[in-house]
Parts: structure tokens; C-alpha cells; sequence
């Protein structure tokens, strides 16, 4: 049947027309998008250097739930950094594992590290705000139990990216591991970040990641913590990025001394159910911020979309070397920028990936409507 059709070419002469310059159109629009991403990108400075030497005082924080081996493997990680003042308040929020007596365990070695233990679970910003109020510093720096920081200089680092400032945005980046859903995690980590850091630099700042994140105390008191979107269980990162930054009091950094890795997810099923969590905040954003994190995405599937149409009408040549074309440019715009932020996706996996991605996406708004409501973080 779709072989009759095609050999056929059953398609009207002016659909043909119309889903070409449609076609054309949707493909300039993407590596438009993608150039001015990585044009961004590429201005972010690769060190910051403190002409002073200021070294304040900071305060560590990272919320954890059932993270027990995450703990044992990464946090002394964090405790072991290079910096002459800070402190690790470590907020237990109700385990039901061994995590409270494996952070305990820390604290015959490690004088700065503060624990907190929650009774009962209220969700990640109750344990945050917990750790916030706890903190003695100003400034706060943020990062996940199942995270560790790439550098030994990484605290250092990040105050320096403060410069005059009051929030710098990490990468948080995902350790690479040989399974498609470890592939796809750092592919799509790459992709997201490439936007918010370019958006940012922009001076559109509208999200960060709690696995990488430094905000002054004062700033957060200023707008009276999470309040305004606590009824939520994620956006302790972006929502709260997108209600306190702009062009003016935001720096950000990517480089290895600024960046910290993290555990992937093991199945697709456990990826999906995440990434439900964190678009829950998305009803939420600026009009902005809405458009830019959905343009590529959406684009992206109305030109395979319009592609598939035009295969069928017979259009192979036009369509197949217009997909080509797209994504042999799209590698090469963010050859640099995979490079910079350790994306190590091969070139057949960046093919896969660039196909799957909406296949996924839509999967994760159908999970997140109708199938799955995360009530825990």
C-alpha cells in the first residue's frame, strides 16, 4: 500500500509545493536556532579569575532521600575540596534506608559536615529551606547526594564565577556509560544545557540545575525562599532561577573546574518518570522561556513530520538531502560545545538521538497527563 503510493506520487502538485517550503522553512528555523545557541554559548567565558583572592565563606547544601550508597561513594567527594572555609549541611529528608547512620559515619572525619534529619518527608524544598536556614554562609552552593564535583577546585571555582554577582549556573553533567538510556541522558543533557546557559548569557536567564548552583542567602530571602511556586515538588532549580535572575546579577560557567557529575538512570520507564517530574514546573514559565525550551523540540518533529509526507509523495531526493544537510550541520555548529562540556555522543548515536528525542518527549507529556503523577522526589 505505501510502496503503491509512493511509486504513485498520489501527492497534489501544490501540497508538494506547500510542505517543501514549509520544509524549508522549518529547517532554516532550526539551524538559525542552533546557531544562535551555540553563538551564546561560545561567549561564556572558560575561567574566571579573582583579582582579590576573595575567599567567603560557603555553605554546601544538598538535600538527599534514600541515597545511601550515593553517599558513600560521593560525598566525601564533596568534603574533600580545596577550600580553606565551608561547611556541608547534609539534610536527610526522611530515608527509610541506612543513608542517616552512612552520613553520620562522616562526621568522625569531617568537622564541617552538618547533618539534618526530617522525621517526616514534606518534599525537596522543605529539605532545602531547611538547609538554607541552617547555613552560616551567604553563600549557598548547591549540589545532589547522587552527584560529585569534577574538580578538586570546584568550590574555589565557583566563587570566582560569582564575581560581583549573586548566581552562577553550573553544568551538571551525567557520567557516560555504555547503554542507550546513559547515551540518551547525556545526549539530552547536553541539548537542554546548550539552551538555558545561551539563554542566559543572553541575559534571558530562566533555569539552572540544583546539581550545580550557587545563589547568595539574601537573594533567596528577598523573594521569601520557594513560596511562590511551593505547592509544586520540583523547581527548587528553575522556577527559582526564573523568578530571581536577569541579564545583570547572573554568571555562568562550564568548564571542568566548574562542572559535577552525576549518576544516570538505568531505564527509559525510570527517565521518563523523571523527566515528568521536572516539565511539571513548565506551566509555570515566562512566555519567553516557554517558546525558547520548546522550539527545537517542536520544530524538530514537524520537520520529520513534514519529511515523512514528502518521502511519501515522492519527494525522496529533496527530503532525504535536506535531512542530511540539517543534521550534518547540527553535529558541526556543537562540535566545540560537546567538546567543552564532555558529551562524548557519537556521531550514529547523534542521528538515533535527534530522531528518538520527540518520540520520547511526547511520551513524557502523555506520562505526565495521564499515566504518571510523581508524589515523592
Amino acid at each position: 500500500m505505501i510502496s503503491t503510493l509512493i511509486y504513485n506520487n498520489w501527492m497534489p502538485e501544490i501540497l508538494v509545493l506547500v510542505f517543501s517550503a514549509l520544509f524549508i522553512i522549518v529547517f532554516i528555523g532550526q539551524i538559525a536556532f542552533s546557531v544562535f545557541n551555540n553563538f551564546n554559548f561560545s561567549k561564556i567565558p572558560k575561567k574566571y579569575k579573582s583579582e582579590n583572592e576573595y575567599r567567603p565563606q560557603v555553605s554546601v547544601i544538598i538535600a538527599a532521600r534514600n541515597e545511601e550508597q550515593n553517599l558513600r561513594l560521593f560525598l566525601p567527594k564533596v568534603l574533600n575540596k580545596k577550600y580553606d572555609d565551608f561547611e556541608v549541611i547534609l539534610v536527610n529528608d526522611a530515608s527509610t534506608d541506612s543513608s542517616k547512620l552512612v552520613a553520620e559515619a562522616f562526621t568522625k572525619d569531617y568537622r564541617n559536615l552538618i547533618i539534618i534529619n526530617i522525621a517526616e518527608s514534606n518534599g525537596k524544598k522543605n529539605a532545602l529551606k531547611k538547609g538554607i536556614l541552617k547555613a552560616k554562609s551567604e553563600y549557598l552552593l548547591f549540589i545532589d547526594a547522587y552527584c560529585y564535583p569534577v574538580s578538586e577546585n570546584w568550590i574555589s571555582s565557583m566563587v570566582n564565577a560569582i564575581n560581583e554577582k549573586d548566581i552562577v549556573l553550573g553544568y551538571g553533567g551525567f557520567k557516560y556509560e555504555n547503554t542507550f538510556t546513559s547515551k540518551f541522558v547525556n545526549y539530552d543533557t547536553f541539548q537542554i544545557a546548550i539552551q538555558y546557559f545561551s539563554a542566559a548569557r543572553f541575559g534571558k536567564p530562566y533555569m539552572g540545575v540544583g546539581r550545580n548552583l550557587l545563589y547568595k542567602k539574601s537573594v533567596w530571602e528577598k523573594v521569601g525562599g520557594f513560596e511562590s511556586h511551593n505547592e509544586i515538588l520540583s523547581g527548587d532549580d528553575d522556577l527559582f532561577i526564573s523568578e530571581v535572575a536577569n541579564a545583570n546579577n547572573t554568571s555562568t560557567c562550564i568548564t571542568n573546574e566548574y562542572q559535577t557529575m552525576s549518576v544516570p538512570v538505568k531505564t527509559i520507564k525510570e527517565l521518563v518518570r523523571q523527566k515528568s517530574r521536572h516539565i511539571s514546573t513548565a506551566h509555570r514559565y515566562s512566555i519567553f522561556a516557554s517558546i525558547f525550551t520548546t522550539f527545537d523540540i517542536v520544530s524538530r518533529s514537524l520537520f520529520y513530520l513534514i519529511a515523512i509526507l514528502l518521502l511519501l509523495g515522492g519527494q525522496w531526493i529533496f527530503a532525504l538531502s535536506l535531512i542530511i544537510l540539517r543534521i550534518l550541520l547540527l553535529y558541526l555548529i556543537a562540535w566545540d560545545r560537546r567538546k567543552t562540556l564532555n558529551s562524548k555522543i557519537s556521531f550514529h548515536y547523534f542521528i538515533l538521538f535527534d530522531i528518538f528525542a520527540p518520540i520520547f518527549y511526547f511520551a513524557v507529556v502523555i506520562s505526565n497527563r495521564f499515566i504518571i503523577k510523581a508524589k515523592t522526589w
